[in-house]
């Protein structure tokens, strides 16, 4: 079985690929998603020329975004460890002369020091079991004076109603604790400051929806229910009882979820650059 919170590190091992692809799709057509991306881009700020690391690249179409900033004299190095999604992303770059596409470790990156002007990450270090060293490499790749960008949900603080609350306190954190590193949200600004960077900025950015069926496909509400009674969290029959209680729960529009995810930015130290206004 393929879950959403576990099995976005081994997506070329996964028996069906296309459950991520779909997943990312879903993601990248939501209003909250675009808004946050947006606010990450004009944060990075990259000119003309500029030279930009993006972590995890996805589908593509944040690299994509990222080349028209930089236009033909710059250069995005779209880096992510799935060949299928390197492949998939590859499809929409064929025009995209300033990007390169890279199957690589985000602990281990093939670069050099200091050769990018700026760096980005999106819901990214959830998905790694040693995060601070996924971001170390990062910031090893910019140069001095040069910008981060991370976003991270806080599974922490993921919440569904309606519900029992030992049974909901038991499905959100299964969901939370089945990624590699489900807190790394609120773990952000720490690591900025821990590497040294200097003008630190945070956003805390909310996503809610009230739609069953949006929530079953982004938080994989269905597998996670099953998944919980298999492991004995809860019993088969809770399991489905609660799934039935929430499909109630939306005929009736009482059911709710939602859950906090952290956008941070910082520059490595050297000559002082101010962030763009809001």
């Amino acid at each position: 079985m393929d879950y959403l919170s576990s099995g976005f590190s081994r997506v070329d091992s996964s028996e069906d690929p296309a459950v991520f692809l779909s997943c990312l799709q879903t993601l990248c057509s939501l209003p909250y998603f675009q808004s946050y991306k947006k606010k990450s881009l004009q944060l990075l700020n990259p000119g003309p020329g500029s030279r930009i690391l993006e972590i995890g690249s996805g589908l593509g179409q944040d690299a994509a975004s990222l080349a028209r900033m930089v236009g033909r004299s710059g250069m995005v190095a779209a880096i992510d460890s799935s060949r299928k999604m390197i492949e998939a992303a590859g499809k929409g770059f064929k025009n995209a002369e300033s990007i390169r596409c890279c199957l690589a470790d985000a602990c281990n990156l093939p670069l050099c020091d200091g050769a990018f002007d700026g760096a980005r990450a999106d819901r990214v270090l959830q998905h790694i079991p040693d995060p601070e060293r996924a971001f170390s490499e990062m910031v090893r790749t910019v140069r001095d004076s040069g910008r981060l960008v991370v976003y991270e949900p806080d599974w922490g603080t993921f919440i569904i109603s309606p519900g029992k609350k030992e049974i909901c306190r038991t499905m959100t954190q299964l969901f939370g604790d089945t990624f590699p590193s489900g807190w790394i949200g609120r773990q952000l600004p720490g690591l900025f400051r821990e590497e040294g960077l200097k003008n630190i900025r945070i956003r805390a950015e909310t996503f809610h929806t009230g739609d069953l069926h949006l929530a079953i496909r982004v938080f994989d509400l269905v597998n996670n229910a099953h998944r919980a009674g298999q492991m004995g969290l809860v019993s088969p029959g809770q399991a489905e009882g609660r799934l039935d209680e929430l499909r109630r729960a939306h005929e009736r529009g009482r059911f709710f979820c939602s859950y906090t995810g952290f956008l941070v930015c910082g520059e490595k130290p050297g000559r002082q650059t101010p962030f763009p206004q809001e």
